[in-house]
Parts: C-alpha cells; sequence; structure tokens
C-alpha cells in the first residue's frame, strides 16, 4: 500500500513537471513568433539605413516624407545618395557649432539634373551618371567619366588628369597618379608634396632625382644628393650622412638643421635634445652642444650650462637668474620662482615677490 501511494505520487510530480514544460515552451514559442512577427511587419515597414524609413508607399527621411518619390524603385546608394527609377536624392547629417554635441541636423536634396538610370556612387560623397561628374549635389568638370575613380575626399583622377577638392590641377598624370600616404602622392614622372591648413589641399612638386628618391618618414625623404623637409630641400645638407634627431631637427656630418634651415655655430657631434621637449606643445625646444645652449634655432645668450634647468616650456633658470624662453627677467628670485602645471587665474608663474605672466610681473 504504503509502494503504491509513492508510485501515485511520482505519477504525480511528473504531470505537473509536465504541464510546466509545456508552459514554458508556449512562452518561448509565442515570443518567437512575435519577434518573427515584429520583424516582419518591420521590414514591410522599412526600415532602412541612414534615417530612411518605408512605409506603405512613402519613404521617409527621418521626420521628412519625401514628395513623388517612387517606393518600390527606391534603393539607398550610401551615405551621400539614394534614388528611385526618375530621381536622384543627395542627403546627409551634419552638426553645426552652436550646438555641435547636443544634436544633429539632416539635408535631402533633389539633385534636378542627375539621370537616375545610370547614377552611380562613388564614395567619399562623389557620383557620376551617364553625362556628368557630381560631388554632393553638384557637377564638376573632369575630361574622362569612364574612367573617372575616387581616391578618399580630396583627391579624384581619370586617365588625364587629376582633380584635387573636385578642381583640375595641371600638368599631373591621372593615369599614373596614386597618393603615397597623407603627405605624399607621386605620378609617372614626380613626386609631390600634400600641403593643407586643414581645408584647402594643394599638390606641391619636389625637385628630387625620381629613380633614387625615398621617403625616410611622414616628412623627410632624400634622393641620391639632397635631403627634404615637407617636400622643400634642406639647403647645405648631403643625403649620405644624413640622420633624422627627432623632428624638426636633423643633422649630417655639417650641420645641424631646424626645419629646412641650418642652425648656425651648432656641432652635429655633439648635438643633442633636452628631455624635457617631450612635454612642449610644439612652439619652444631645447637642445645643447658641447658649446651652447639653443632654444629653437638660436643661442641661448649668456646662460650657465652648468646650472641651466629647464621648468617648463617657457621658463628656465641657472645659478644667474629666470629666464622666459632667450630673455632674463629682472627682479625674479631663482630661488622661489616656480611655474604653474596650467595658468592659475592670470598668472602662469610666482616667485616670493610677484606673480608673473609670459615673463611680466602682473601685481
Amino acid at each position: 500500500m504504503f509502494c503504491l501511494k509513492i508510485f501515485f505520487n511520482f505519477l504525480s510530480m511528473i504531470q505537473k513537471m509536465t504541464t510546466y514544460l509545456i508552459c514554458v515552451l508556449s512562452i518561448i514559442l509565442l515570443f518567437i513568433g512575435y519577434s518573427c512577427k515584429s520583424k516582419s511587419e518591420n521590414n514591410k515597414m522599412g526600415e532602412l539605413k541612414y534615417g530612411f524609413s518605408k512605409i506603405g508607399d512613402a519613404i521617409q527621411y527621418y521626420d521628412t516624407v519625401l514628395d513623388n518619390v517612387d517606393a518600390q524603385s527606391f534603393e539607398i546608394l550610401d551615405e551621400y545618395y539614394c534614388k528611385d527609377k526618375n530621381h536622384v536624392f543627395y542627403h546627409s547629417t551634419y552638426r553645426e557649432s552652436k550646438d555641435y554635441f547636443t544634436s544633429k541636423k539632416h539635408y535631402i536634396d533633389l539633385i534636378d539634373k542627375a539621370d537616375a538610370a545610370t547614377f552611380v556612387s562613388l564614395d567619399y560623397g562623389y557620383g557620376k551618371d551617364r553625362s556628368s561628374a557630381w560631388y554632393n549635389n553638384k557637377t564638376f568638370e573632369v575630361s574622362d567619366l569612364p574612367s573617372l575613380k575616387v581616391l578618399d575626399f580630396q583627391f579624384v583622377k581619370d586617365k588625364n588628369h587629376v582633380y584635387v577638392q573636385h578642381k583640375k590641377v595641371p600638368n599631373i598624370l591621372g593615369l599614373s597618379f596614386e597618393r603615397i600616404n597623407t603627405f605624399y602622392a607621386k605620378d609617372a614622372l614626380h613626386f609631390y608634396f600634400i600641403h593643407t591648413d586643414g581645408e584647402q589641399y594643394t599638390l606641391k612638386p619636389i625637385t628630387c632625382d625620381y629613380s633614387s628618391y625615398e621617403l625616410l618618414d611622414y616628412i623627410y625623404s632624400k634622393d641620391n644628393k639632397n635631403t627634404f623637409y615637407n617636400g622643400e630641400k634642406i639647403k647645405g645638407s648631403t643625403s649620405e650622412h644624413f640622420q633624422i634627431i627627432s623632428a624638426p631637427y636633423s643633422k649630417d656630418q655639417q650641420h645641424v638643421y631646424y626645419y629646412s634651415s641650418i642652425i648656425s655655430n651648432a656641432d652635429p657631434q655633439s648635438f643633442e635634445l633636452y628631455a624635457e621637449n617631450e612635454l612642449s606643445s610644439g612652439n619652444t625646444y631645447y637642445a645643447k652642444d658641447k658649446n651652447h645652449i639653443f632654444v629653437n634655432d638660436h643661442i641661448f645668450p649668456n646662460v650657465d650650462a652648468a646650472t641651466f634647468k629647464i621648468l617648463n616650456e617657457k621658463y628656465s633658470m641657472d645659478k644667474n637668474g629666470v629666464y622666459y624662453n632667450l630673455y632674463k627677467m629682472k627682479g625674479a628670485n631663482a630661488a622661489s620662482f616656480k611655474v604653474f602645471p596650467h595658468i592659475m587665474g592670470d598668472a602662469d608663474a610666482e616667485d616670493e615677490v610677484h606673480r608673473y605672466f609670459e615673463g611680466k610681473i602682473i601685481n
């Protein structure tokens, strides 16, 4: 009797577990079904890339419904262009300085004269159709559309010419042109230094021996006779014994160079940079040789090399006093003088008597 009771209890437990498993499986199946339905509905609604969506027979770009767009033939080409069977559109997302970190702006424009049937995107905001080359929503002139190739945002070429920021550059061979890196390019006849101020780009031919020319790093280069800084010949230098110390300093057996100019009276064999330059913002560098201390490319006059100490990029001292760049500060107390790690109010240094800003007393 006892065994039968245990048996029936066991069957009851099995029945409960089965019921529980069925409930769990039902919930999982319902969830999967809902997910698939949601995805199907989303696909039907047409959640597309880059802010586009398809709602029934309409195409919407963020909050704007596009007029006269054929939804069936609509396609997004990339982050710059989209089209249907009749029209081409340029679209972009951007920020404005006044609210750069808080909001994005969205822009879409119908390109009236673009031929939708033949229009293709070439990346980086460039495109072409059967008759025109396009940058964003404007045409630019090229000599050969079939061979048009986009290298990056700034450089485009065809078999005849090179275009920098969608403007033709004369006397450069488009067929063989290639961008080597951020700063250099070449064609079959010349090397070029790519100069930019951050907005405008220009190609500067480098007057060198083409067959022996080589890049040493992103700034320095050489051929079989000469060396170059940013594509400019370093006058007086020879490539055979040329060494990069640390930009903007270099040397050979005869001279030390600051950028592309000789540092007068610098000894190349003993010339070295101070370790404190690692903290420089790039405006002031300190160096020395067996005879002198230098600030950038100038000899630091009347300074005592044995007790010379760099406080920061702008201030230094020796046993005779405190200096701002190359100039001794009148009345500054070397024993108590200290610089601030950053500007404190209106001052960047102080001693026991005064506060200073850019080497001048302010109190």
